[in-house]
C-alpha cells in the first residue's frame, strides 16, 4: 500500500513540474526570450504559414517583471505603443523573418492556435542603434501575442486566358471577361470589393490580395485607383472574373515604384466580389 501511495505522489510531482515547464521562460541563443501565457490547442506555427494575430507592444524602460501583465501596471502601460485588440483589427501575414515586428520571428514559431505568448526582443535583434518612430535607439521590445488562426499560405498563379476573349477600348485598355457574373454592373460612385493579383509583362508578381487573404475595397470612378482599374471594373458585373492589360498611361506612367519600374504595362487578374 505504501508503495502505491509513493508511486502516486511521484506521478503527481512529475505532472506538476512538467506542467510548470510548459510556461517557463525560454531564452534562445539569439537572446530572444518568450513565455507561453496560455498554450493553444490547434496547429503549430511554422515558417511560411499564414497567421492571424492580435498583439500589444511596449518599449522596455526597465527589465523588472518582464513577463507580468503590463496592461494592469499603470507605470508600465504608459509605454504601450500598439494594441490591435483595442482597435479590433487583427493582423494577418505570412510568417517569414521580416514579415512582422523586426526580430520577433523566432518567438512566433511553435505557437498553437488559441495560444498567448509574451516575447521579449532585445534591441540588437529589433531596431538597434537607429530605433524606429516610437521606438528609441537601443531599446528592447515586449510583444504580447494572441494567435487567432494558422493555415497554409496562399500562392496565386496567373490565370490561363483564351486570347480570343481580349478586347481593347479606345483608351488603350485591353481586357478579357473570363467569367461573366450575374449581378449588377459596377458604376462610378459604387464601393466595389475585389480580389486581384498583379503581374509585370514578364510574369513577375508584384502584388496580390489573394495571397494576403484580404479583399480590397475602394470607391469606383473618382481616381482612388489607377485609371485602367476604374475603366475596366465598370465593364464587369458582380461575380465576374477579368484580365486587364493596362498600358503605362492608364497605370503608374513614369513613376518608378518599389516593385514596378517606370513605364510598365501591368497585368491584373481581378474578381469582382461585391458592389455597394
Amino acid at each position: 500500500m505504501k508503495k502505491i501511495i509513493s508511486l502516486i505522489v511521484i506521478l503527481a510531482l512529475v505532472s506538476f513540474f512538467g506542467c510548470g515547464n510548459k510556461n517557463s521562460v525560454v531564452t534562445l541563443d539569439s537572446g530572444l526570450m518568450f513565455k507561453d501565457d496560455s498554450l493553444g490547442t490547434g496547429r503549430e506555427v511554422q515558417r511560411d504559414d499564414m497567421i492571424t494575430v492580435h498583439y500589444k507592444i511596449w518599449i522596455v524602460k526597465d527589465s523588472t517583471s518582464l513577463f507580468s501583465d503590463w496592461t494592469k501596471d499603470v507605470m508600465k502601460n504608459i509605454y504601450m505603443i500598439a494594441d490591435t485588440k483595442a482597435r479590433n483589427q487583427p493582423v494577418k501575414f505570412v510568417l517569414t523573418k521580416n514579415s512582422f515586428i523586426k526580430g520577433s520571428y523566432e518567438g512566433l514559431l511553435g505557437m498553437q492556435t488559441g495560444g498567448r505568448r509574451t516575447i521579449i526582443v532585445p534591441s540588437e535583434l529589433a531596431y538597434g542603434k537607429e530605433g524606429m518612430r516610437e521606438i528609441p535607439p537601443d531599446t528592447d521590445i515586449k510583444i504580447a501575442v494572441e494567435l487567432l488562426d494558422v493555415k497554409d499560405k496562399i500562392v496565386a498563379a496567373m490565370w490561363n486566358v483564351d486570347t480570343s476573349l481580349y478586347k481593347t477600348t479606345e483608351s488603350g485598355l485591353t481586357y478579357a471577361i473570363i467569367k461573366e457574373g450575374d449581378g449588377a454592373t459596377a458604376d462610378s460612385g459604387d464601393v466595389v470589393t475585389v480580389n486581384y493579383t498583379g503581374y509585370l509583362v514578364n510574369g513577375t508578381k508584384f502584388d496580390s490580395s489573394v495571397e494576403r487573404d484580404e479583399s480590397f475595397s475602394f470607391l469606383l470612378g473618382i481616381g482612388q485607383i489607377m485609371p485602367g482599374w476604374d475603366e475596366g471594373i465598370m465593364l464587369m458585373r458582380k461575380g465576374s472574373k477579368a484580365r486587364f492589360v493596362i498600358p503605362p498611361g492608364l497605370a503608374y506612367g513614369e513613376l518608378d515604384l518599389k516593385n514596378i519600374p517606370a513605364n510598365s504595362t501591368l497585368i491584373f487578374d481581378i474578381e469582382l466580389l461585391d458592389i455597394q
